[in-house]
């Protein structure tokens, strides 16, 4: 009951990220750390794990360019949803991210979320974001009208929907602060020259956008 509670208020939870010193230093922090090991303080493990391998199948990394995993992308949502939120929007997306977890456990057959592997993640997260336009504003309404009273919950497919939309916002909000992909991915001069206007990219960045 209390988990059916929580879920009518599934769209008030991880809205968008506000950049507050408070939430810019725990970006860094999280995303600079190199841990072998990561205890979460908000996720139990198994949502701790399977919030990690989904962001890893939707930021992943290339050849040039760290991925969620690199930069402990989950590890920022776990403190963030612990020091940042709201009671109610801590409870709405524990919530969530437990429909998420056991709905995915579901359909890949498997028991614990150790046993997921990246192939499953990917079946999921296609489900959801390449549906029918029509399908996600179906869900997306959902949501949004479950806030109202007497409302009816969202479906499974609505709160999965949301939560993956979620993670993925949030993780690339994190990802284009991090200190790593601003100053070793983007193009990065601490101490700008001249401003030149109509100049090759190429040229001067080799393609790259800037970061400051």
């Amino acid at each position: 009951m209390q988990r059916r509670k929580a879920l009518k208020n599934i769209g008030l939870s991880l809205g968008a990220l506000t950049m507050s010193s408070a939430v810019v230093t725990l970006i860094q922090s999280c995303t600079e750390e190199k841990k072998v090991s990561w205890n979460p303080v908000f996720f139990s493990p198994d949502e701790a794990d399977i919030v990690s391998k989904t962001l890893e199948v939707m930021i992943p990394k290339t050849p040039d360019v760290p991925g969620a995993t690199d930069l402990n992308l989950a590890q920022f949502i776990d403190g963030y949803l612990d020091v940042i939120s709201t009671e109610k929007e801590k409870t709405a997306f524990k919530a969530g991210v437990e429909q998420y977890l056991s709905t995915t456990l579901e359909k890949s057959g498997k028991n614990v979320s150790t046993d997921v592997r990246e192939a499953d993640i990917e079946k999921r997260v296609a489900h959801y974001f390449k549906a029918d336009a029509e399908i996600k504003k179906k869900w997306n309404m959902e949501v949004a009208a479950s806030k109202k009273e007497g409302a009816q919950l969202p479906s499974d497919d609505a709160v999965n929907f949301f939560v993956l939309n979620s993670l993925r916002n949030r993780g690339i909000e994190a990802f284009k602060v991090s200190k790593i992909i601003g100053e070793e991915v983007l193009a990065y001069d601490p101490i700008p020259g001249a401003q030149k206007g109509c100049i090759d990219l190429q040229e001067v960045s080799g393609g790259r956008a800037w970061s400051l």
